[in-house]
């Protein structure tokens, strides 16, 4: 199989495991997200409404569990060729 779908294959794993065996590290990824959001607004010095703030918090978190998941897919690749990925 190439690499390339082993990893969007472990990833959407990734994504999956995200709701079920990982809900904890999504919540804490939710909680960085608004603490980032918060940082942004106070360094910012903008005004945001609760419902740009939700946006906001919700593009970090997205974000971070994308990377989350891809790590998890590369990780999981290297692991079974024994050879680092490059992406």
């Amino acid at each position: 199989m190439i690499t390339g779908d082993l990893i969007k294959g472990y990833t959407i794993e990734a994504n999956l495991r995200l709701d079920d065996q990982y809900v904890g590290t999504k919540e804490a990824i939710q909680l960085i997200a608004e603490e980032k959001a918060g940082e942004f607004i106070l360094i910012g010095d903008i005004g945001l409404t609760r419902a740009e703030k939700q946006l906001l918090m919700n593009l970090i978190a997205g974000s971070m569990m994308q990377s989350f998941s891809l790590g998890y897919g590369v990780g999981k690749v290297e692991g079974e060729t024994k050879k680092a990925v490059f992406l």
